[in-house]
């Protein structure tokens, strides 16, 4: 019932908003009551700068304190959901590793963030691009086999819902941008910043910048990471 009435939701759903409240309402009656909904553009070069975050119940605080410690560069899980594509238990992926004391202190803090029975959805692109869906509980109940079929199922749906609502308003087309924004979305996909985007390209820095501005206006993004997700998505640019 659960699944049919959230596939109803997103059906009716007329603005993102709107969706994001029905799939937090549906994951809540699972008990989990913390989501993080976020994406790597290109997973080779992931990271504070890099990283997409779409929507997040989870403190602000502590991803300040994921970017200070530099955790993306070991986080277990991202790297797990760069190279799986099943949903999968946090404490079933770390119990089978080796851990180093970096990996021990991130999932210490974790726990002390009041993040438990986490469970990640990857959900891999055409293009290279991965999103992931996380849930996670305040109180620790235990993971069982439904929380990772129905959980999944959420998740995948609710991604394909909210990318077909953002797809619904999008009438640009590959002609819009240049042949000059183009190569540099795909340097900003390569993880350069703009200095070594400039360098490569044989243009200013300047006008890497001002490119940059530019795709983000025609795409209504305000970042040049959401820009590469959107062109991506849209099929601007083929990484």
């Amino acid at each position: 019932m659960l699944v049919d009435e959230f596939f109803q939701t997103t059906a009716l759903a007329a603005t993102r908003d709107a969706l994001i409240e029905g799939f937090r309402n549906a994951v809540l009656s699972l008990g989990f009551d913390r989501v993080h909904y976020f994406g790597f553009p290109n997973p080779m070069t992931r990271g504070p700068s890099a990283d997409v975050i779409v929507f997040t119940m989870i403190p602000r605080d502590w991803f300040a304190r994921y970017d200070a410690e530099k955790y993306e560069e070991i986080d277990p899980m991202a790297d797990w959901l760069v190279h799986n594509r099943l949903p999968f238990e946090w404490d079933a992926v770390t119990g089978a590793m080796d851990l180093s004391k970096r990996q021990k202190r991130l999932l210490e803090e974790i726990r002390d963030a009041s993040l438990f029975d986490g469970v990640t959805v990857p959900i891999h692109g055409p293009f290279g691009q991965v999103n992931g869906v996380s849930l996670m509980r305040g109180r620790r109940r235990g993971v069982s086999a439904s929380d990772l079929h129905i959980g999944r199922v959420l998740a995948v749906q609710f991604h394909q819902a909210y990318t077909a609502l953002e797809d619904a308003g999008d009438t640009l087309t590959g002609s819009a941008l240049t042949a000059r924004e183009r190569d540099v979305l795909l340097r900003v996909v390569e993880g350069l910043n703009n200095a070594e985007a400039a360098e490569r390209l044989g243009i200013s820095e300047h006008s890497v910048k001002f490119h940059i501005q530019n795709v983000c206006k025609k795409l209504g993004v305000n970042s040049r990471v959401a820009a590469v997700v959107k062109a991506i998505r849209m099929g601007l640019i083929a990484p």
